[in-house]
């Protein structure tokens, strides 16, 4: 049984208000910003947004390679919301924001001194017209969002990328059920695979998150039936209508 003294607390959901610098997340506070995608004055010309001026060369260079421009769009306001928000909480301008690669590509801080954790983790998922961005200044965290639909493959998916005690779970489901608990089972794994910083070819079988079913809540809450997998504290919650995400969080 898992001593709840050392459960992290649960994690607390912000609206991230463009132009807005958001207060400091209280100590031990895990703090996901909920980041609207399409709010921009000037539409899908993204260039000239506001945001665009603290990118990088590659950054702006990775938004115009982009075929589409809303996805365009997407990146540059994501882009542009994740520095605002940590260069609140480095005290610095968001142009002046560094960020590394960590393992597998996950982007982080540069630590103070070399050898030392960066000064704050942090992780990023977006899906359709919303982004999240999770922040914790002692706790490795990985976030996933993704939009509810229905995916063709997903029995092929589960087969897959699943367990064979996950694959039995999503096949005794009920048909009209199957489509969001295949989404929140998704979410779940690559939730935890982000906080580890690696992908999910060869690695997501290796542990079960299986698939909710329960009601969601805006607020985070313990997903079930397993709440701590590989030890990462698992939440999930429906940040905004037809939105699902799960946060990985380092337990203990």
């Amino acid at each position: 049984m898992v001593d709840a003294e050392i459960q992290p607390p649960p994690p607390t959901l912000y609206s991230y208000q463009p132009g807005v610098n958001p207060p400091q997340p209280d100590h031990g506070e895990t703090r996901v910003y909920r980041v609207a995608l399409d709010a921009c004055e000037a539409g899908d010309a993204f260039a000239e947004a506001p945001e665009w001026e603290w990118l990088t060369v590659d950054e702006r260079a990775r938004a115009q390679r982009l075929v589409r421009p809303r996805d365009g769009r997407r990146f540059v306001l994501c882009r542009g919301a994740l520095r605002v928000i940590v260069a609140g909480l480095l005290d610095r301008e968001p142009g002046a924001v560094e960020f590394r690669s960590g393992p597998g590509g996950k982007p982080i801080l540069p630590p103070r001194e070399p050898g030392n954790q960066p000064p704050w983790h942090f992780n990023v998922s977006h899906s359709g017209d919303l982004a999240l961005i999770a922040v914790s200044r002692t706790r490795e965290l990985g976030v996933d969002v993704e939009k509810t639909r229905t995916i063709s493959e997903a029995a092929r998916i589960v087969r897959s990328y699943f367990t064979e005690t996950e694959t039995e779970q999503f096949h005794q489901l009920e048909e009209t059920a199957r489509a969001d608990a295949f989404i929140r089972g998704w979410t779940r794994k690559e939730a935890i695979l982000k906080a580890q910083g690696v992908g999910l070819a060869g690695l997501a079988t290796g542990f079960e998150t299986m698939f909710g079913v329960a009601e969601l809540n805006r607020e985070f809450a313990p997903c079930r039936p397993a709440s701590i997998v590989l030890g990462w504290s698992l939440w999930e919650a429906c940040p905004q209508p037809g939105y699902v995400a799960a946060l990985a969080l380092a337990h203990g």
